[in-house]
């Protein structure tokens, strides 16, 4: 299976994996599954710690990389879908997620209910 992450869970992967419940824990574990990472959580990421609400892990990429996630690109036409999707959700980073888990079949893992709303497949972390 593919899966997406949500920008808090690679953050909680990456430093307090006790976070994520049991279950998504074994998806990310499991090498059999593709786990990618939207090139949308670096930027949110980024601009977090640019406002100070967030502490940027060292060597983000280098990290992710060694986990083995694939980083999914940005699109010009996922931007302008974001357009189509239903307000649900006012993070635009969490709707660009929710538009390329439609766009590319994936499985988006995430706490945040109001992505649950969506519908787009998810796995409660």
């Amino acid at each position: 299976m593919r899966y997406l992450l949500d920008t808090h869970v690679l953050l909680w992967w990456l430093t307090e994996p006790k976070k994520i419940h049991m279950k998504a824990q074994k998806i990310i574990r499991d090498r059999s599954n593709e786990i990618l990472v939207s090139s949308a959580s670096f930027w949110e990421i980024a601009i977090k710690k640019s406002i100070g609400r967030l502490t940027m892990p060292h060597n983000l990429l280098e990290t992710v990389a060694i986990e083995g996630f694939k980083i999914l690109p940005i699109m010009p036409d996922e931007c302008i879908g974001v357009a189509d999707l239903p307000l649900l959700h006012a993070d635009p980073f969490d709707r660009l997620l929710v538009l390329q888990a439609k766009l590319y079949d994936l499985v988006i893992i995430t706490r945040d209910a109001r992505i649950a709303e969506y519908p787009a497949i998810t796995v409660w972390a």
